[in-house]
């Protein structure tokens, strides 16, 4: 008999404080541009923006796409532009609350670093936290306590469609080395390029790495999306991990708005990265392996059509990706895959 892993739920007190948290976070994004907002349309798709008057130049600041959500929080950044000091006190409150509540909080350095960006408009311009930064979101997402979220990471991945932000006519500011250099003695990690797409903090250790997804099976050299105004490393599979993100919260001081990849996708992505590792990097392929699972388990019960899709979806793109993710499956822990079969019921996971 299979012995399933038990799924220990949050206190709906702290479910609904992160909830707050994030909803908060979206709100003030706006209300920290400032400006006018307005709706503009590129390549026949609708995008909000922040428009502000600099002496004798206007600044145009990409907000995001066109969404019920976003209409909503526009309009509600509108009717509360005068309290911004006030609820960013509140949202201290709400994300000192989340901590005690259990949630994973993140260090000092890496909450600088997130925070830096963060106000340099990273975020805002559609970079997406990959690894175990965005794997500690989780808990707070999904309202369950993982306890592989605490795991230390002196990591920070950043991830971006080229395509995107070229669309996005809007760029970092200050630029990504500048911010860094702000906070720490950030330095670029030597490589096999010219171009650097990591830096890391001599003190701390802290590593600062931009990716985007790779345009091709043979390519490989770094590429400069616009918007971040730095070079990114090519990576296969990561336009499937991406896409369509989730908001989430970095509770560190008063909350700092991230982007996430979906919890489907990531338990999924996690299932082929982990079959790709080499022998040397065995470890990292467990770690990979016990994060899928931890989401799995909770993802089967509580919203099994998200992950039918995610796996149907990264299925349906070739044989090799058939292949990647049916051997990561195989790696589950029994408890894991079983519940994954009796959810999700695909006739592969059998």
């Amino acid at each position: 008999m299979t012995e399933f892993k038990k799924i220990r739920r949050l206190p709906l007190a702290v479910q609904t404080t992160y909830a707050d948290l994030v909803t908060r976070l979206q709100e003030d994004a706006v209300l920290e541009l400032g400006g006018t907002t307005v709706l503009r349309e590129r390549s026949g798709r609708k995008y909000w923006y922040s428009v502000q008057r600099l002496a004798d130049r206007t600044v145009e600041r990409y907000l995001g796409p066109d969404s019920e959500e976003m209409r909503t929080s526009v309009e509600q950044a509108e009717k509360v532009k005068e309290e911004l000091r006030h609820r960013e006190k509140q949202r201290g409150v709400l994300s000192r609350m989340c901590r005690e509540g259990g949630l994973p909080r993140i260090d000092a350095q890496t909450g600088k670093v997130l925070l830096a960006l963060s106000k340099a408009g990273i975020f805002r311009l559609r970079g997406v936290i990959v690894g175990t930064n965005a794997f500690r979101c989780y808990s707070g997402l999904l309202g369950v306590e993982v306890s592989e979220a605490h795991a230390a990471t002196e990591d920070i991945d950043i991830a971006a469609f080229h395509s995107v932000s070229i669309a996005l006519d809007d760029r970092l500011d200050p630029a990504l080395a500048e911010a860094l250099k702000l906070i720490g003695p950030f330095v670029a990690r030597p490589g096999l390029y010219r171009q650097p797409t990591a830096r890391r903090d001599r003190e701390s250790g802290v590593l600062v790495e931009l990716l985007t997804p790779n345009k091709g099976p043979d390519r490989d050299e770094p590429l400069e999306p616009p918007a971040l105004g730095a070079y990114a490393f090519p990576l296969r599979f990561l336009d499937y991990l991406i896409h369509a993100p989730a908001p989430a919260a970095a509770l560190y001081r008063s909350g700092i708005l991230i982007n996430v990849p979906q919890p489907a996708r990531f338990a999924v992505h996690k299932l082929i990265v982990a079959t790709r590792r080499s022998f040397s990097a065995d470890s990292k392929a467990t770690k990979d392996i016990e994060q899928s699972a931890a989401l799995i388990r909770v993802l089967a019960e509580d919203r099994p059509d998200e992950l039918e899709d995610a796996l149907v979806e990264a299925r349906a793109r070739g044989p090799s990706w058939q292949k990647a993710v049916d051997r990561g499956v195989r790696r589950l822990p029994r408890d894991a895959r079983t519940a994954l079969a009796s959810s999700v019921g695909l006739h592969f996971l059998e």
